[in-house]
């Protein structure tokens, strides 16, 4: 066997394992998107499932609202919606909004019909509480406040009259 042939059975050899990793390698990406797409599946039912649930326990909740046997996981709802409320109120404040008395959408707090359902926004008149001022002594020459017990203007030198 000369050096060509045995060159050749190297190459025939390296080329077999080359193969042979290809498939293997083609076949664990074949099981590793198959595993992929079967997990997806899973949790896809899983989630649908879960929202099924979830009706279930919103219809109870609706129909059942004081039923005792689930009076403290209603409780807990009921809390946690006043939280949320509170917290929509912070939000809306935060962003100079109210909500439609008619859609419940959010309006500007300046606008004075809704942008989605037309209809006129009433706002409670606001009460102007009316304090007495202190009575501020001006300089009579230039108006600027002046400083107790002062006989001149600090301001601009006027003699004050005391």
């Amino acid at each position: 066997m000369g050096f060509v042939d045995k060159v050749q059975e190297i190459a025939e050899k390296v080329g077999d394992t080359v193969d042979k990793g290809i498939k293997t390698g083609s076949d664990g990406y074949k099981k590793m998107t198959e595993k992929s797409r079967l997990k997806k599946e899973v949790t896809r039912l899983t989630n649908e499932m879960n929202n099924i649930y979830i009706g279930v326990g919103k219809k109870i909740f609706a129909e059942q609202p004081d039923s005792q046997q689930f009076k403290t996981q209603f409780d807990n709802i009921r809390e946690k919606e006043r939280e949320i409320a509170h917290l929509n109120e912070l939000l809306n404040d935060l962003e100079d909004k109210t909500p439609c008395p008619q859609c419940g959408e959010l309006v500007t707090k300046d606008a004075r019909f809704c942008d989605k359902c037309g209809t006129k926004i009433v706002r409670p008149e606001k009460k102007v509480e009316h304090v007495e001022a202190e009575k501020v002594t001006v300089c009579k020459k230039c108006g600027a406040e002046l400083v107790d017990a002062a006989r001149f203007c600090d301001k601009c030198g006027a003699k004050l009259d005391i």
